[in-house]
């Protein structure tokens, strides 16, 4: 293998986001992590993980120069790790790069206690997927669809379904949030205390009606992402998810304006596909996630 193997350190950063830039740009190099665009992407992310970015993320240089990035972010209080990259200069793929990387990865991982270790790929990053499958990773769900939106594309829902409020989540909201999410997200893999850390941070979101929390969904500064817009079976198809998201939005611009946000969403769910398109969303990349029990 070309290149050395190092930990992560501060004087990276811009050479490891021009690394996610160049990924971004090329759909045969698309991964779900890093999907860093700027410095400041970098450090909003990684802020608060635990342990720090310098003891799970890696790069590889060549003649002191950075020409390869990989690692894994360990989600506190959830089972599982996150693969990052690998993500390889191009000038230097087919050296074994890529393939070290993860080796030393799933290594970080199993280190710290994970049960398994997810990651995703675009749907044309062939290269990437049998890497991925070569070391045991298995394809999980349906691939899902990223997209973004920035507060001028926003198509606001002005028009509140009859008789539903939204409103920031509170402490006491958990019981409603939690029965909300498994109904809607039987599969979802957020333990309980993250709902509650939400709830007490403020990032959860709830419409009501006649008094009883109906949807959810869950806005996360930290990654600019939004999480698990769910609306229980009886009140769906009639603009309360669409009214929630809009309202939430708004309310998440006021204190960040500069801010462009993101989420996913499986390919094969039609409806909530039209839902955010309608709101400006704009698509961005397509991916599949595997995984790899440790």
């Amino acid at each position: 293998m070309a290149g050395s193997l190092r930990n992560f350190a501060e004087d990276d950063r811009d050479a490891v986001v021009a690394l996610s830039r160049h990924a971004l740009a090329r759909p045969e190099d698309h991964v779900g992590n890093p999907v860093w665009s700027t410095v400041e992407d970098l450090e909003t992310e990684v802020a608060d993980w635990e342990p720090p970015a310098e003891e799970t993320l890696l790069v590889a240089e060549d003649e002191g120069r950075v020409i390869a990035f990989g690692g894994v972010e360990l989600p506190k209080g959830f089972p599982h790790a996150e693969l990052f990259g690998p993500v390889v200069e191009p000038s230097h793929q087919g050296q074994k790069l890529g393939s070290g990387l993860l080796e030393e990865s799933i290594g970080i991982a199993r280190g710290h206690g994970a049960e398994s270790l997810t990651s995703a790929v675009g749907t044309r990053n062939t290269a990437g997927r049998i890497l991925l499958e070569g070391r045991g990773f298995r394809t999980r769900g349906a691939p899902q669809a990223t997209y973004l939106l920035t507060r001028t594309a926003h198509r606001a829902v002005t028009e509140a379904p009859e008789g539903v409020k939204v409103r920031r989540g509170a402490p006491e909201d958990l019981d409603a949030a939690l029965a909300l999410y498994h109904e809607c997200f039987p599969d979802g893999r957020f333990p309980d205390h993250t709902w509650r850390d939400s709830l007490e941070h403020g990032t959860v979101y709830a419409a009501e009606a006649e008094g009883r929390v109906v949807a959810v969904l869950h806005v996360d500064a930290s990654d600019r992402w939004i999480y698990h817009v769910g609306v229980t079976e009886s009140e769906r198809n009639r603009g309360v998810g669409s009214y929630l998201l809009s309202k939430a939005l708004e309310n998440y611009w006021k204190r960040h304006p500069g801010d462009t946000l993101g989420l996913d969403v499986p390919t094969t769910n039609i409806p909530a596909v039209r839902l955010y398109r309608r709101q400006g969303f704009a698509p961005w990349l397509v991916l599949q996630t595997f995984e790899l029990p440790l």
